[in-house]
């Protein structure tokens, strides 16, 4: 009889937790495990999910009245609360009590909504997707209820009193790198056990895609050209203004360059988009940049590209697009940190550059464009490395084996 398990991942669009997920349960041993998922209501992946055939709950917005909302602000602007932030001391107690004004309440009416879905599908485990800050709700929920729950951790994040408590509910964590598992065990509250589990990609993803000349042709680009590509969300923290300063610094010298920017603003930062596009004109390199926001067909994007460029100027958890470019057989810069050196081996399978520095990535892309032999060497070592390592059969089979260790 397969051991049902229940999927949670609340994020309001399509990211890299989703689609990990997605591929986890495509790759699923149905005969040990029957999965069902909880999703946001607005969540790109719905249709997709239900057609893997596996029951999908869609959670609506929980949201507070708006009266409430305009009270806590009345109240976070009030002349008390910024004295108060004037001492550290003070400073903990407004972010006390401002998590329990604004979040808490949120946070139980979704782990009430999220405890009836445990009731109607009676889990045996309760796999959360994402860090323990994001994951709640379905904490309290399973909790509640019950049921073990693990977290998956995806992300860097910090946890409050709130989440160390909560983390005491659960069985253990699987971490998509190394880096995570080392930064999660500084948090406190429980940290222990850890399973590291790197996240896969699906290497027939890029069989069959139309030939390189074709994608460039398509892209508007010639033969000529030198295609740098940068494939993420546009938040400051990837970095992608660093990678501008760099084509600065090489665009007099090589007018062949061009840097092809795949990835949406979140909402959050969509002024960043602008700033962007801004210092590409202040630089004079606007003729040189192309900006296609969201694409859903990134595996023949990275068939076009003679250079991948991943410029985070914080620690990375995982990095996925690098594991897709190499995959691809795209030659990949990524910046020394976090676990970035765990998927690049510098100057074997990629280069590493220290976060943030233009000159040392503008040397990189030189030593890149100016030595093709080297560059295809990194390539195939790079794909043979995704192969061993980060393969979609590796990832499923490594979060299977944490699943016998916890429901034993």
């Amino acid at each position: 009889m397969p051991r049902r398990i229940l999927y949670v991942d609340l994020a309001p669009a399509v990211g890299g937790s989703i689609i990990s997920l997605y591929q986890l349960l495509q790759g699923l041993d149905r005969r040990r495990y029957e999965p069902s998922v909880v999703l946001s209501a607005g969540n790109g992946y719905v249709s997709r999910f239900h057609k893997l055939g596996i029951q999908v709950f869609a959670l609506g917005e929980a949201g507070g009245s708006s009266a409430a909302q305009e009270r806590v602000e009345a109240v976070r602007q009030s002349g008390l609360v910024h004295w108060l932030k004037h001492s550290s001391l003070g400073e903990r107690f407004v972010h006390l009590v401002g998590f329990y004004l604004r979040e808490y309440p949120l946070v139980r009416r979704k782990a009430a909504a999220l405890y009836g879905i445990i009731r109607q599908v009676e889990p045996q485990l309760v796999h959360l997707n994402d860090v323990v800050c994001v994951s709640r709700p379905g904490i309290l929920a399973a909790r509640r209820a019950g049921v073990p729950a693990l977290c998956h951790l995806r992300a860097l994040a910090w946890r409050n009193h709130f989440d160390r408590w909560l983390s005491h509910s659960l069985q253990g964590y699987i971490c998509i790198s190394q880096a995570v598992e080392r930064h999660q065990r500084r948090l406190g509250g429980r940290t222990s056990p850890c399973w590291v589990v790197y996240n896969g990609v699906d290497l027939s993803l890029f069989e069959g895609l139309p030939s390189r000349g074709e994608v460039r042709t398509a892209l508007g680009f010639s033969a000529e050209h030198f295609i740098i590509g940068c494939v993420g969300r546009l938040v400051p923290w990837k970095g992608q203004h660093v990678l501008l300063r760099a084509l600065a610094e090489l665009a007099p010298h090589y007018p062949q360059l061009r840097v092809l920017f795949v990835g949406a603003p979140e909402a959050h930062s969509r002024g960043y988009e602008d700033e962007l596009k801004r210092l590409a004109h202040e630089l004079r390199v606007a003729s040189q940049v192309s900006w296609l926001g969201f694409r859903d067909d990134v595996p023949r994007l990275l068939r076009g590209m003679d250079l991948l460029v991943h410029a985070s100027v914080a620690p990375e958890p995982f990095g996925r697009v690098l594991i897709e470019g190499m995959a691809a057989g795209v030659p990949v810069i990524g910046t020394a940190a976090g676990a970035v050196p765990e998927i690049i081996r510098d100057g074997e399978t990629g280069l590493l550059v220290p976060p943030g520095d233009v000159q040392a990535l503008a040397r990189a892309i030189l030593r890149a464009l100016s030595a093709p032999e080297e560059r295809a060497l990194w390539a195939q070592k790079a794909r043979e490395e995704v192969a061993e390592k980060f393969s979609l059969s590796s990832y499923v089979e490594g979060v299977q084996r944490v699943y016998e260790r916890v429901l034993s």
